[in-house]
C-alpha cells in the first residue's frame, strides 16, 4: 500500500493533506473530487496512515508501526471503505447506519477512525439524507472522505459540509512510464494507452489489458460502416456493443457498463483525433497515430462544427452510462446522434 511519497500527479492535493496534519487542523469531511483512476482512494488510504502512524518520518507514515501495518493489511478496526456491495450498484441506507453504529463509540485503536465512501455519488437517495445527518454534528476523532467524480452528484448540503480537494488528471508521460516500468506494457501499447485514459491511470490500466483494445482498428471501422451505412446495421452495432462484457471488473461499474464505457472512449479519441486534424493540430497529439491515414481520409468530409457536434454525443452517453441508464438505449440514440452528424457534415 502506497504512502504520500509513492503517489505521483496530484502534488497539491498531497500537499495540502500534510498541512492539515501538520497544522493539526483534522476537519471532519473531507470531498476528494475528480475522475475516476487518477489516485482519489489511494491518497485517502495514505492519508489515514499518516494520521494515525505512531512515528512519523519527513511528513509521511512510517510503515513500520502497528498502526502502518494494519491499515496496509486491511485488517486495521478503524479504516473504512464503503463501496457498493457486490453485485449491487448503490451504497445502501444499511450501509449508512453502519457507519452510525461505528462512531457511537470511540475508534478502537486509532487517534482517528477514518471512512472512506467510495464513490460517494453511489448512496441512495435514502442513504446520502441519513448521512446528511451524520455530517452534521460528527462526534470528534472521526474522519470521513467522499470520493466523488463530480460534486454536483451530491447533495449541496453534503457538498457544504465538506473541505474540497481537487485531484486533477495525471499527465500521459506519467501513465504511460507507470504502465511500462510497474507493468511491463509494451512501449507503443502504454503510450496509446496513456493517450486514450484521458488522464486516468486506472482507465490506462484496462485499457492496456483489455483484449478491446487490441480489436480499436476493427471496432473503430464498424463505426465508420454504420455511421455510412443502413439504418439496421447501425442498431446491430449498438446491439453488439451493449451485450459485450469483461474477464473481470476493473472500476465502479458493472463489467458489461466498463466495456461499453471503454468502447465511447475509443470513438471519442476518433472524432476528437479528426478534430485535431482539421484544426491544423500537431500530429504528435493524435491518439490514434498508427490510424493517420484513415483519419485523414475520414476527416476530409466532417466540418469543425459536426465533430465538435460528434463529440458532445459521445460525451452525453459516457455522463448517462455512469447514471445507469440503460446502455442499448444510450447505444443507440449515441449512434443514431452519430449518424445524424455525419450526414449534415
Amino acid at each position: 500500500m502506497k504512502t504520500f511519497k509513492d503517489i505521483r500527479g496530484q502534488d497539491k492535493a498531497i500537499a495540502f493533506l500534510r498541512g492539515i496534519i501538520a497544522n493539526e487542523r483534522v476537519a471532519s469531511a473531507y470531498l476528494f473530487a475528480g475522475m475516476e483512476g487518477v489516485g482519489k482512494t489511494t491518497t485517502a488510504l495514505a492519508f489515514a496512515r499518516l494520521l494515525n502512524c505512531k512515528d512519523p518520518k519527513d511528513e509521511d507514515a512510517c510503515e513500520q508501526c502497528d498502526s502502518c501495518r494494519k491499515i496496509c493489511d486491511g485488517n486495521h478496526p478503524d479504516i473504512h471503505l464503503i463501496e457498493p456491495e457486490k453485485d449491487k450498484k448503490a451504497i445502501s441506507i444499511e450501509q449508512i447506519r453502519e457507519i452510525e453504529r461505528h462512531i457511537a463509540f470511540s475508534p478502537v485503536l486509532a487517534r482517528y477512525r477514518v471512512m472512506i465512501i467510495d464513490p460517494a455519488e453511489r448512496m441512495t437517495d435514502e442513504a446520502a439524507n441519513a448521512f446528511l445527518k451524520t455530517l452534521e454534528e460528527p462526534p470528534p476523532r472521526n474522519v470521513f472522505i467522499l470520493n466523488v467524480r463530480d460534486p454536483g452528484d451530491l447533495l449541496p448540503t453534503i457538498v457544504s459540509r465538506c473541505q474540497r480537494v481537487p485531484f486533477k488528471p495525471l499527465a500521459t508521460e506519467h501513465i504511460a512510464d507507470f504502465l511500462t516500468r510497474e507493468e511491463h506494457v509494451d512501449v507503443e501499447r502504454a503510450r496509446l494507452a496513456a493517450r486514450l485514459a484521458e488522464g486516468s491511470l486506472g482507465r490506462a490500466q484496462w485499457l492496456a489489458s483489455d483484449e478491446l483494445f487490441e480489436e480499436r482498428a476493427h471496432w473503430l471501422g464498424r463505426l465508420r460502416n454504420a455511421v455510412g451505412g443502413s439504418f439496421d446495421i447501425l442498431l446491430d452495432l449498438a446491439r453488439e456493443c451493449s451485450s459485450l462484457e469483461r474477464t473481470k471488473p476493473a472500476g465502479n461499474m458493472e463489467p458489461r457498463e466498463e466495456k461499453i464505457a471503454l468502447m465511447m472512449g475509443i470513438w471519442k479519441s476518433w472524432y476528437r483525433d479528426m478534430l485535431l486534424i482539421k484544426q491544423g493540430g500537431a500530429r504528435d497529439l493524435i491518439f490514434n497515430s498508427d490510424l493517420s491515414s484513415h483519419l485523414e481520409e475520414e476527416s476530409a468530409s466532417y466540418t469543425v462544427h459536426a465533430l465538435i457536434s460528434a463529440i458532445s454525443v459521445i460525451s452525453r452517453a459516457e455522463r448517462d452510462l455512469m447514471n445507469n441508464r440503460n446502455p442499448l438505449l444510450i447505444l443507440e440514440r449515441s449512434l443514431l446522434g452519430l449518424k445524424e452528424v455525419a450526414r449534415l457534415g
